[in-house]
């Protein structure tokens, strides 16, 4: 499995990935965005909730294109739900 995402700076970096290993970013990502809305919720200064939230954005549409790539969207480990 390939993806390619396209980080802010215009760059495009390739990245091969197994299943297992796809499964498990995704895993991780998912993980780390449910805190972050945590965070998000929690945080009383507006510059750093906003840049929290940008945060968010660019990691879900990573897990978005994840999801995308292997025309598997919404399979995490066997026997996870999404």
């Amino acid at each position: 499995m390939s993806a390619t995402t396209k980080p802010s700076m215009g760059t495009t970096i390739d990245l091969a990935l197994t299943e297992q290993e796809r499964n498990e970013l995704r895993l991780a990502l998912r993980t780390y965005v449910t805190d972050l809305r945590m965070e998000i919720a929690h945080t009383d200064r507006y510059e750093l909730r906003e840049e929290l939230k940008a945060q968010r954005a660019v990691l879900e549409e990573v897990l978005r294109r994840l999801g995308e790539s292997a025309g598997a969207a919404g399979q995490g480990r066997q026997g996870e739900g999404t």
